[in-house]
């Protein structure tokens, strides 16, 4: 009888991955907020397409008096509400992800003339991030090794910016899910061309476009590589999927009211765009409307310009950077010069995580002065979101006195090249790693009880799958009861 090995390495992957899709599912009702204007308008549109033919749902487009079929609240003021303008037929974008979304909210029953709940609402998105999370473990398994596609699987499954961002109901997190699919798919057509791949990357092109127009920019990608195949035949294909999902989103359009859809296509074309649109999306880090200075996700920024701008990068690299910085193009060309609409940023989340992990790695190698007055200064930063009125942040001079001792050794390496010191220098930045991902875990996990402490904060009904919790964990990531006044009792020490 053959024994059965099983490799450790595995064991960990299989662990870590449930818990980091727990940490996805727990609460993804309530964080982001509940009545989110921009899910809505999906949600909406899917429901009373399904059920009454025609598209309804808010716009603050140029619509005609005739179309406006409700201006007023949504909604409960004591709860949860949203005051809207719904137009009928709503021809704001394709109606793919609308399908979806509000499609979920059919199968639950919702009432269509009600806001919809976002545990049903952001169902298709949230199992859409665990895929994605998997695809990103799987990216950095096989373009670099299995540590960093572990690295990178939990630097997407903890970073603030990038969990709640993957719940939204909004089609760029299939954009993006896509985007990492594609990518990989791209790194072997480029290794044997193969119809089947290109089958894929039109139909993805094809499929994203009729959820947003802005998913038909994966076709260009797909051709240029294509371009530097030769493969000309490929790029007629490609085309070929574009021009279909373009014409049914034409006929989707003229189907309902033609004069309204070439004036909103036309508004939408023309949307404000600049050239401080770039520099927005570089210090505006978010996953709503609000900011969020989540050094993990500009750790990872920082390491996707940093590896991207090498002299010398290996093939792999290569390819990933070209990813990343089309989607980052097109997120500038999409979005507003400086409205905050960060879903436009989305697509390019996954391949940040890949970045931040290469950077971890990169980090822990050289483990030096420069290197480490970056990663430490970066790595907590949830703590300070971890406090409220009640809840404490680290004391000033704690934090100052940790960071300079943080530094010290790397200091020391720096000045004479002591082994030791190093050493010591990398034992402190894994230090840091883990207890970042403690404190990203936790105030993924307790984002909404630490928000709502001791006040009202309204939220639709839950499904199981927002209550998933994690057990004997949730122990040390729920706040502890009762809270102390930080204004009034002793500060504790970190």
């Amino acid at each position: 009888m053959k024994k059965i090995k099983i490799n450790f390495k595995y064991i960990v992957f299989g662990v870590l991955f449930l818990f980091l899709s727990i940490l996805k599912f727990h609460n993804y009702d309530r964080v982001p907020d509940s009545a989110h204007a921009e899910e809505l308008l999906y949600s909406w549109s899917g429901i009373n397409l399904i059920e009454t033919g025609v598209p309804m749902s808010w716009s603050t487009l140029d619509y005609s008096k005739e179309n406006l079929m409700f201006d007023g609240i949504v909604g409960d003021l004591k709860g949860v509400y949203l005051p809207a303008k719904l137009y009928k037929p709503w021809l704001d974008e394709p109606p793919l992800f609308s399908l979806m979304s509000g499609g979920v909210a059919h199968l639950f029953g919702d009432d269509r003339d009600k806001l919809i709940p976002t545990s049903h609402s952001r169902i298709p998105t949230v199992l859409a991030s665990i895929v994605t999370m998997f695809l990103v473990f799987w990216v950095g398994y096989k373009f670099y090794s299995f540590n960093v596609g572990l690295l990178a699987m939990c630097f997407y499954g903890v970073t603030p910016i990038i969990v709640f961002g993957s719940r939204m109901s909004v089609p760029e997190n299939i954009i993006a899910l896509a985007v990492v699919a594609s990518l990989l798919l791209m790194k072997s057509y480029l290794k044997k061309p193969k119809l089947f791949y290109v089958f894929i990357f039109g139909l993805f092109s094809m499929l994203l476009g009729l959820m947003k127009p802005t998913g038909f920019f994966l076709a260009p990608l797909c051709i240029y590589f294509a371009v530097k195949k030769k493969r000309w035949k490929d790029i007629l294909i490609i085309t070929g999927f574009v021009i279909l999902g373009i014409g049914l989103y034409i006929l989707y359009g003229y189907t309902y009211d033609w004069e309204l859809f070439k004036s909103i296509v036309a508004i939408q074309g023309n949307r404000f765009a600049g050239w401080t649109g770039l520099a927005y999306v570089l210090n505006s880090p978010s996953f709503d409307i609000f900011t969020l200075f989540d050094g993990w996700y500009i750790f990872g920024l920082f390491f996707a310009l940093f590896f991207s701008f090498q002299k010398k990068m290996g093939k792999n690299t290569k390819l990933l950077s070209m990813f990343f910085f089309y989607w980052l193009v097109m997120s500038v060309i999409s979005g507003s010069e400086q409205d905050l609409l960060p879903w436009y940023r989305y697509p390019f989340f996954p391949l940040l995580a890949i970045f931040g992990s290469l950077g971890l790695v990169w980090v822990y190698k050289r483990a030096n002065f420069f290197t480490m007055v970056f990663a430490v200064g970066l790595l907590l930063t949830s703590r300070y979101y971890l406090a409220n009125d009640f809840r404490p942040t680290t004391p000033s001079n704690v934090y100052r006195i940790v960071y300079f001792i943080a530094l010290v050794p790397s200091l020391l390496y720096f000045l004479n090249k002591n082994t030791l010191a190093k050493k010591i220098s990398r034992w402190i930045l894994i230090v840091f790693v883990v207890l970042g991902f403690y404190f990203n875990a936790k105030y993924i996990y307790s984002a909404f009880e630490i928000r709502c402490e001791n006040k009202t904060c309204p939220f639709s009904q839950s499904t199981l799958l927002s209550k998933t919790k994690l057990p004997f964990f949730d122990r040390f990531l729920l706040p502890k009861y009762p809270a102390t006044d930080m204004l009034t009792t002793k500060r504790p020490w970190f």
